[in-house]
């Protein structure tokens, strides 16, 4: 019979073996675990590298997944650091034969340009038929591009099947406006519009900080640290800069008197910064004031003020941008009446020539419109966008393309490019990939790209 002493060292025992039979089985379990990562990783190495050497990759565990069976799986590639790099997504598209072709499409994280294109042969050899000459040069016109993507040429022909009103006047260039003050949130918005052959062909909508340690409200409604109620900032910016291109005249986007809109899909934030740096624009491109001069004189305007370059004291950052609100100055660039009553504000162009005297119209809004070469002032139009919900028909579809590449309107397009000689099924196919990448991250991320 055990003592009570023996009892005691046999339970002791025990518990050690116990413990020490855990402590076992938990680190054969981590080095089974860490042998099976390492191998996971040198296969992701193999696969991927060719189109996003990264780190390590992870696989993207999502139900926007199951929407897109085309699409075998979806990678992030980090750093050595842990940060995010790019994503790679495997998937297998079919086209005008049936055939399948295999891809691994590499989009950069956070502008998802197309950083990677390669073929992953289908191991039953009915993969569609790519010559290793047209591999390369499909990828020669897609990589760098943003997605999504469509053909120049049908680009091309949806203008012509559909005519676009222009702006009588402008002229070509790229031209810039920014407001002279910040908002509650010390962002100063600004509006970047390219013309061509007298067509507004690119606009860009943004802000920068006068935080310098903040980041753009794009970026920063994409990091989540830019907060509005529905879509997310960047998307907005988005979708009503796409709104403009297609219908080229500010007015027609029917703002409302508290700043906001009907008629853009998406759109819920306050869009009058965006209306009023838009016809400052195209007041601009209408005067030949293009960016370089806009500029000039906005230094120009800081040098008067503050008897120092903006670049001398750091208010300029690397791409320009004078990041400094003109707030403590509003004599500089507000409108007052015959009773010294504010009643708004003029640009950079009307400021710089208060400042030397020179004459030049302060109005930004004296613009015609020519549509289906009809000439109408904009004064005498039988719309009014001031008026709550009222738009330019009265039915919102005539604002915007609705012709698809893919299920996706052109409106969305970012990229063109035109198929390789003699081989437009291979183009196509690819484009619809990419597409295909685009559409799946648009769900997954809930943004448009």
């Amino acid at each position: 019979m055990m003592t009570h002493a023996q009892l005691k060292q046999f339970i002791a025992e025990a518990v050690f073996l116990l413990i020490i039979g855990a402590a076992i089985v938990i680190g054969g379990f981590f080095i089974s675990q860490d042998k099976s990562n390492k191998r996971m990783q040198n296969e992701y190495h193999a696969r991927f590298d060719t189109v996003l050497d990264s780190y390590s990759y992870e696989k993207v565990k999502s139900k926007a997944l199951n929407d897109f069976p085309e699409i075998e799986g979806v990678y992030i590639g980090y750093n050595a650091s842990g940060a995010p790099e790019g994503y790679v997504v495997d998937l297998t598209v079919q086209y005008s034969d049936s055939k399948p072709l295999n891809l691994l499409v590499a989009l950069e994280y956070e502008s998802t340009r197309i950083i990677g294109l390669a073929l992953n042969p289908n191991e039953d050899g009915n993969s569609y038929p790519v010559s290793d000459a047209d591999m390369e040069l499909i990828k020669e016109k897609i990589i760098g591009k943003q997605i999504p993507l469509a053909f120049a040429s049908e680009e091309k022909r949806d203008d012509e099947n559909e005519e676009k009103p222009t702006i009588v006047g402008l002229k070509d260039g790229v031209y810039y406006a920014q407001r002279l003050f910040d908002d509650r949130n010390r962002y100063i918005d600004y509006v970047e519009m390219e013309v061509e052959n007298g067509i507004i062909t690119k606009v860009k909508w943004d802000a920068f900080s006068t935080d310098k340690t903040n980041q753009d409200r794009s970026v920063a409604s994409l990091r989540g640290a830019y907060v509005i109620s529905g879509l997310d900032w960047a998307t907005q910016s988005y979708n009503l800069c796409h709104a403009l291109l297609e219908c080229q005249d500010p007015d027609r986007l029917a703002m409302k008197s508290d700043g906001t809109t009907d008629i853009v899909n998406g759109v819920t934030c306050d869009i009058r910064p965006f209306i009023e740096l838009s016809k400052e624009c195209i007041s601009n491109s209408r005067a030949g004031y293009d960016k370089d001069e806009y500029t000039r004189d906005l230094n120009f305007i800081f040098l008067y003020l503050h008897m120092d370059e903006a670049e001398e004291i750091e208010y300029i950052r690397d791409d320009g941008h004078i990041v400094f609100s003109f707030e403590d100055n509003p004599e500089i660039y507000t409108i007052y009446n015959d009773d010294e009553v504010a009643v708004g504000y003029m640009g950079v162009r009307q400021a710089a020539a208060k400042i030397t005297g020179t004459n030049v119209s302060d109005n930004t809004d004296d613009y015609t419109v020519n549509n289906n070469d009809s000439m109408q002032n904009s004064s005498t139009v039988d719309y009014d966008s001031s008026e709550d919900g009222l738009t330019f028909s009265g039915n919102t579809d005539d604002q915007i393309i609705t012709d698809s590449l893919d299920d996706i309107p052109m409106s969305e397009m970012q990229s063109f490019v035109e198929p390789i000689s003699d081989n437009y099924d291979l183009t196509r196919t690819v484009i619809k990939a990419c597409n295909t990448c685009y559409k799946f991250l648009k769900q997954y991320l809930n943004w448009k790209v």
